[in-house]
């Protein structure tokens, strides 16, 4: 299994539309998957539109496939993969094969029924992410101050002793 990438995270800034009176699932649905990163540049892939066909899938537990994805999302097959990343970076998808008698279902799945349990693989994910950093963080301040502390010993060694090969101060007679 490779290993997720989660330097996709963003955090942005995107609330529902305060001109509407009215919000609808389709709006909510764009404000979540902006707010995750999921949609980050102004495209044509349309994830709001996939998010909730993968809630209907997910309901009927039936697995989307790469090129049904791609029909959602109105992007290339090519394009699909780089989408699907950023979903299974969060485990908001995850790739199942479902038997069906001799045969086996292949395709990508949401890995929680509700938007809310989503949310909570989510924050799992953001959490590990962040506990890494923080491992990482950590790990670079001690060499930091290791470093800074060799190149100070070096300076106040440098001042006491004279470079090698350098001529010793004549003595005043």
């Amino acid at each position: 299994m490779p290993k997720k990438k989660l330097s996709d995270m963003v955090f942005q800034r995107i609330s529902p539309p305060d001109t509407k009176m009215d919000m609808t699932v389709e709006d909510l649905a764009n404000v979540l998957v902006r707010r995750l990163g999921l949609k980050r540049k102004e495209s044509k892939a349309q994830h709001a539109k996939l998010l909730l066909e993968l809630l209907k899938y997910k309901k009927d537990n039936v697995p989307v496939s790469v090129e049904k994805i791609a029909q959602i999302l109105a992007v290339s097959q090519s394009q699909t993969y780089e989408e699907l990343r950023k979903w299974r970076s969060l485990g908001l998808v995850e790739f199942v094969k479902i038997p069906t008698g001799t045969d086996f279902v292949k395709g990508y799945m949401l890995s929680s029924n509700t938007v809310n349990r989503l949310m909570d693989r989510v924050e799992s994910s953001m959490k590990g992410f962040m506990r890494k950093s923080r491992r990482i963080a950590k790990d670079f301040d001690d060499l930091l101050m290791l470093e800074m502390a060799r190149r100070e010993k070096e300076v106040k060694g440098e001042d006491v002793a004279p470079p090698e090969g350098a001529q010793p101060p004549p003595e005043n007679t």
